[in-house]
């Protein structure tokens, strides 16, 4: 009796480990992802049928298709070449990826501060666009963002905050430039103490 409830044991536990070594496998595929369409070589956001996917992963199989499309339905009933890209590097194409990555590093136009890592529970940046206006890079369609990414500048989650009031509600907002003049290179107000010679920061 002992030998077969030590049996049963190690079976079960042999099967949610394969299940869990399945899902953690599959997690790759989830999420919006960003690819360059066969079609007319522009992006396009794509979306896996990750619980398809993850029920072929659990039989054996490897079983890959397009629940989502930017495209569609003008092109849903294309060949889904795209999912050549994704399979080889699923990381790489998730949207949330692609946008930390852009970020990383990357100093506030207005600011000059480096733009926090990206977050799920912190305001997320923006890009400023061409016409001087902010947006949070979620507000647009993924499909947009590598032309925004070309075309626009960094904006911290703060200054986009500013000028989006500044923006909206002008008359409720008192300006005053600023310029990095401090001793330090902190921002004072122009005019304020203002130091006669302004020494490079190294």
């Amino acid at each position: 009796m002992a030998t077969e409830v030590y049996l049963m044991t190690a079976l079960l536990v042999i099967a949610a480990a394969y299940v869990i070594l399945r899902v953690h496998q599959m997690m790759k595929f989830q999420g919006k992802m960003l690819v360059t369409c066969p079609e007319n070589r522009k992006a396009a956001a794509v979306q896996i049928g990750w619980g398809r996917a993850l029920r072929a992963a659990l039989l054996g199989k490897k079983h890959l298709e397009l629940c989502e499309c930017s495209r569609w339905p003008e092109m849903e009933k294309c060949e889904q070449d795209c999912l050549f890209q994704v399979e080889r590097d699923p990381e790489g194409h998730k949207v949330w990826n692609m946008v930390a990555s852009f970020f990383a590093g990357k100093k506030c136009v207005y600011c000059g501060k480096t733009i926090d890592a990206l977050s799920h529970f912190d305001q997320y940046p923006a890009l400023l666009n061409s016409e001087r206006k902010t947006t949070e890079w979620d507000k647009l369609r993924p499909e947009q963002l590598p032309a925004a990414f070309e075309h626009s500048k960094p904006v911290c989650s703060n200054c986009h905050t500013i000028e989006t009031l500044i923006r909206q509600q002008p008359d409720r907002v008192t300006y005053r430039p600023w310029e990095r003049s401090g001793p330090l290179g902190e921002y004072k107000p122009e005019g304020e103490n203002k130091p006669q010679t302004i020494e490079p920061r190294m």
